[in-house]
């Protein structure tokens, strides 16, 4: 690409913070290489499941017509593109099933915009990935300290998808200190990616939905090849007047004090502590149903088989917000659909990826059960329970007899603080594989490969295990 040219910035605000932390010489944090092993499984397998999903087939004809090269994997197909093609398909394909990790304090999936943007530029670009824990913990911090600021329920509330918004930053970070990009161009590279900042939480349910992290994969991998190679921007637009968090925050609703020595004080917390605010989804569906769904497997035990009246469920301020409305309109709406996922849970035991093909969608008891089922916000919490930065969702369920039976979920299984076993994040994996139609022998290869490079092993062995001649049909195709 040649030598990068001299770009002018300045030395103060928001952006200057940012750019100076992506940029940053911090040492990786060795007890995190354990996690982002886990990550980069639980992203990977995510996006394999959505294989034969409509949306998909859809993007990767669009993408065989553009006919881009390089030599960043496709993890769907195992074929190449260059590094922003496949951070755009292997984020939409990690989104697109809404089963990749979550940020039980705000509505975030980080690594399906972190992970497809650092693996691609790595595989382009032959990067070290002994960085790569070093870059995501970059990535994962600036995400959880931007929304912070901005804050995140206002620019939510606004009708922003802050993984696709905020996430197009966090990337771009996590990338730059991939590459070891100096500050003044990361700068730079952050004023390109705010400029393209986008996606609206009305296309939920829709195949758009998981669009918007491809999406700001993508982008961030265009922002920084563009910023190394001269390419400006305003070095102060986070901070500008109309800049990116007057658009898409409030200052008067933003945590007191300075917001340059606020961000660079979120930033270095989170640098450390985002690990206590994540966990791996262990359902197919909006995380906004997960404590519903804990609750009412829970439920179902108790009621042994009892016909059941109704179903109440009593959720945390703003806790419907990602939901949509009732009734959903298909089995990739119902996926956002608390009074689906909880019908499901009551009625089969289980919620997993088959329960959102049509054909399981239109099962008449399902939806007789799912019309029985209503859900609300409190303004306050039960008196006397506990409160938790995600929220809590209380599930009443009444019985044919007059019965009423209640249970009360705060964190979900999954969370960093109640997490999957091992075996349970391998047997998600492995699903995941099988729905995509990768062959057994592939998926054990592949997650040893995976797990590896998270301690520096070679991409190439994760390239090897996704080759196109392990496909098969897939369970759900």
């Amino acid at each position: 690409m040649g030598a990068p040219m001299p770009l002018r910035t300045d030395t103060d605000g928001l952006t200057s913070v940012l750019a100076a932390f992506a940029a940053g010489d911090e040492t990786a944090r060795d007890e995190h290489e354990d996690l982002l092993g886990c990550i980069l499984v639980d992203t990977v397998g995510s996006a394999l499941a959505s294989a034969h999903e409509p949306a998909e087939r859809i993007l990767q004809n669009w993408a065989a017509a553009e006919g881009t090269s390089g030599r960043a994997t496709v993890w769907t197909t195992g074929r190449t593109a260059s590094a922003a093609t496949a951070a755009l398909l292997n984020g939409t394909a990690g989104h697109q099933l809404d089963y990749d990790d979550i940020s039980p304090s705000m509505p975030i999936h980080p690594s399906t915009v972190i992970v497809p943007a650092l693996l691609a530029v790595a595989e382009q670009r032959g990067t070290d990935t002994r960085r790569l824990v070093q870059a995501y913990d970059v990535g994962a911090a600036v995400f959880r300290a931007v929304a912070d600021l901005l804050p995140q329920h206002v620019h939510y509330a606004r009708g922003w998808h802050t993984t696709s918004t905020v996430g197009r930053l966090a990337a771009v970070a996590a990338v730059a200190r991939l590459v070891e990009m100096s500050s003044e161009h990361t700068a730079h590279a952050l004023g390109i990616v705010a400029s393209m900042a986008a996606g609206s939480r009305p296309n939920f349910g829709s195949m758009t939905k998981p669009l918007h992290a491809g999406l700001a994969a993508r982008d961030a991998v265009t922002a920084v090849d563009l910023a190394e190679a001269g390419f400006t921007a305003n070095p102060r637009e986070l901070e500008a007047d109309a800049g990116f968090f007057d658009r898409y925050g409030d200052p008067e609703l933003a945590p007191l004090g300075d917001p340059d020595e606020t961000l660079a004080e979120r930033l270095e917390y989170w640098l450390d502590a985002w690990p206590t605010d994540w966990g791996i989804k262990r359902y197919p569906a909006c995380y906004g149903t997960h404590r519903s769904i804990d609750a009412s497997l829970a439920l179902r035990e108790r009621i042994a088989g009892a016909p059941i009246r109704e179903v109440r469920i009593t959720v945390h301020p703003r806790g419907t917000r990602a939901l949509v409305a009732f009734p959903p309109t298909s089995a990739t709406a119902a996926k956002f659909s608390a009074e689906y996922a909880v019908s499901v849970a009551l009625q089969r035991g289980a919620v997993v990826l088959a329960d959102f093909t049509e054909d399981a969608f239109a099962e008449p008891e399902t939806i007789r059960l799912m019309n029985a089922v209503s859900i609300t916000e409190s303004a306050e919490p039960p008196a006397g329970a506990p409160t938790f930065a995600g929220g809590y969702s209380v599930v009443e369920v009444v019985t044919e007899d007059g019965a009423r039976h209640t249970e009360r979920v705060d964190i979900t299984r999954g969370d960093g603080r109640n997490p999957l076993s091992d075996e349970e994040l391998r047997d998600k994996f492995d699903d995941c594989c099988a729905t995509g139609g990768l062959t057994a022998e592939a998926a054990s290869t592949l997650h040893t490969a995976l797990v590896a490079s998270a301690r520096g092993g070679a991409l190439q062995q994760v390239a090897a295990a996704l080759a196109p001649e392990y496909r098969t049909e897939g369970r759900l195709a």
